[in-house]
């Protein structure tokens, strides 16, 4: 009990939760123009008077003023928060080099201590993160309502009805981040705690996550721009299993949504999952051939 709440509640989780909402609502600003709006407003560079430049002013922040702008944070999911989440592999590393020994001692399962840890890191920082954006979706909720710019997004038509996200954008965003948010952060954990096991330095597995995120995002795009330039049903296929195509945040638009459509969001998904399966596959019979 007093370990699980170390990997939830330590000191270093709430700094970085705190890190993680407040580089979203960075990005937001600097994303949205909202920033240069409010600090940094040239009034005259308008060719009006005072007054009429206040007015421009204030249409240009009322314009800017979108929840579905708001939740635009793909750039935000795809840097800072991939590697704020990735952070706690260095607490998973530091347990493998020394609490696992002492467990294995008391006569625990190499297999459960391992399988056991790996899967409660996973879902404790997926939590954490699903909770995280919850606030930022409530801070802007609060701050500009329904507000949406007129975009189509039918991702989850096929399960919610037509026109969800138009009809109930708090509720829409909601579930939209348990794909995006809660099951990839549970997933890319998981992942690198897999990784960890491999490594020898802490920050190893950091460097392989990224390399494996961005490198297979640009190996894909490459693939995708060289090659499939006339096949844009094929390339279409290939792109959604580009590690960004998660974070997309489902601008995307189907003829016809179906629960298909909103399951393939987590496509992205399906490489790391099986890497992870076949590396713990690979780590558990070398360990048994070591040990026998």
């Amino acid at each position: 009990m007093q370990l699980t709440k170390y990997r939830a509640f330590g000191k270093s989780r709430f700094i970085q939760m705190a890190v993680s909402l407040l580089s979203m609502l960075i990005y937001w600003g600097f994303s949205s123009g909202i920033f240069e709006i409010l600090f940094n407003y040239n009034e005259s560079s308008i060719d009006y008077n005072a007054q009429k430049a206040e007015q421009v002013r204030h249409d240009m922040l009322e314009s800017s003023m979108y929840l579905s702008e708001y939740m635009n944070i793909q750039g935000y999911t795809t840097t800072i928060m991939f590697i704020l989440m990735l952070a706690v592999l260095i607490l998973f590393y530091q347990e493998k080099n020394g609490l696992f020994t002492f467990r294995y001692v008391r006569g625990e399962s190499q297999k459960k201590v391992i399988l056991s840890t790996i899967f409660q890191y996973s879902w404790i920082n997926a939590l954490w993160y699903y909770i995280i954006y919850i606030i930022y979706l409530s801070i802007g909720y609060c701050i500009m309502g329904n507000r949406m710019e007129y975009i189509p997004r039918n991702t989850f038509d096929g399960i919610f009805g037509e026109g969800f996200s138009a009809a109930s954008p708090y509720l829409y965003y909601m579930v939209q981040g348990i794909p995006s948010i809660l099951i990839g952060t549970f997933v890319y954990t998981l992942f690198g705690c897999v990784i960890a096991l491999y490594c020898k330095k802490s920050y190893q597995a950091l460097l392989w996550m990224l390399g494996y995120f961005w490198g297979t995002q640009i190996l894909l795009e490459f693939f995708r721009c060289t090659f499939l330039k006339q096949q844009a049903g094929l390339a279409w296929l290939i792109g959604k299993f580009e590690p960004t195509f998660l974070y997309g945040f489902y601008g995307y638009v189907y003829h016809n949504p179906t629960i298909r459509t909103a399951l393939q969001t987590m496509d992205s998904l399906i490489l790391p999952v099986l890497l992870s399966c076949g590396l713990l596959i690979i780590f558990f019979r070398k360990e048994e051939k070591i040990n026998a």
